[in-house]
């Protein structure tokens, strides 16, 4: 037997979504087109970008897709997945990210820590771009904060892009008041 009927019924060759989709076989829609102008446009300006979907709407795909497109001797992509923890979590998997890993639980610390990992990716000439895949399970408290990441240079040098993924819900958090500093920064929206 080739395989299940309907792939032979539909003439397909693998299976069809799924998550270790190659990127070469992602069908690019003018919604993913769409998204990847602002995710450009969000790199270009060192600002902070949006993308939001329903479960299953194809976000982590349309991530994968926009950012292979980057090369890797000008980009340093920074990934992380959102977890319900703490600012200090968030922290602490960036320093991980940037391959500094440090069991520091100063908040100020890690900060500075963080801060001089993607400095010294700038002086390299790597643009790095920091990615948080399912965004909407941060804490509120996270939001409240994760903007001061972006801040170099008393706020003038944009070092740090931020792509933020996620449920619907991820605009309703950024819309209470803690969240404003963060959501003031955002300067593109896509949704799946």
């Amino acid at each position: 037997m080739k395989g299940p009927l309907y792939r032979s019924f539909f003439g397909l060759q693998r299976e069809p979504f799924t998550p270790e989709l190659e990127i070469k076989h992602i069908l690019v829609t003018k919604t993913l087109e769409a998204f990847t102008e602002r995710f450009d446009y969000v790199l270009r300006l060192g600002a902070i970008g949006l993308l939001t979907g329903e479960v299953g709407a194809g976000k982590s795909t349309a991530l994968r897709f926009a950012q292979s497109r980057l090369h890797p001797s000008q980009h340093h992509p920074l990934w992380l997945t959102a977890t319900s923890g703490s600012i200090l979590e968030v922290y602490r998997q960036l320093a991980s990210a940037l391959d500094t890993d440090t069991q520091s639980s100063a908040r100020s610390t890690l900060l500075r820590i963080i801060r001089q990992g993607i400095s010294e990716l700038v002086r390299k000439k790597l643009q790095p771009l920091l990615i948080i895949d399912e965004a909407n399970l941060l804490r509120l408290e996270v939001y409240k904060e994760l903007h001061t990441l972006c801040q170099f240079e008393a706020d003038s040098k944009p070092y740090l892009p931020i792509i933020l993924c996620g449920q619907n819900n991820l605009l309703d958090l950024l819309q209470y008041r803690s969240s404003l500093p963060l959501a003031s920064r955002v300067v593109a929206r896509s949704h799946l």
